[in-house]
């Protein structure tokens, strides 16, 4: 993706490398971040996904076993391979440690 032609409010930083636990008003699925922003988050949909799934919707990324950051999104986008979420307002300092957070895994990758 070319940098020049960003065109969205928050820019995205592609991952494959930190772990996302979707909690739902009824379960939970293990998955992928595919990309995170200071708006939301795209991520592998689960293979067991739902589409009846129903919000609140808990985002918990798990960096390692110490650091887990906690967000509640709303489904945006739900397409084949992927769920596109946004984050909820009000959770400055979460979304500012999610980013701070995805700097290491990605200089790390």
């Amino acid at each position: 993706m070319v940098q020049g032609h960003e065109k969205r409010r928050h820019p995205r930083t592609e991952t494959s490398a930190v772990a996302v636990l979707v909690a739902t008003a009824r379960g939970g699925y293990l998955s992928s971040a595919q990309d995170i922003s200071g708006g939301g988050a795209r991520i592998a949909r689960p293979l067991a996904w739902k589409e009846t799934s129903q919000p609140p919707f808990r985002l918990f990324f798990i960096f390692d076993q110490d650091t887990v950051v906690d967000l509640r999104a709303t489904l945006v986008r739900a397409g084949e391979d992927h769920l596109a979420f946004q984050f909820d307002a009000g959770q400055t300092d979460e979304v500012d440690q999610l980013l701070y957070e995805t700097r290491f895994i990605v200089q790390a990758v």
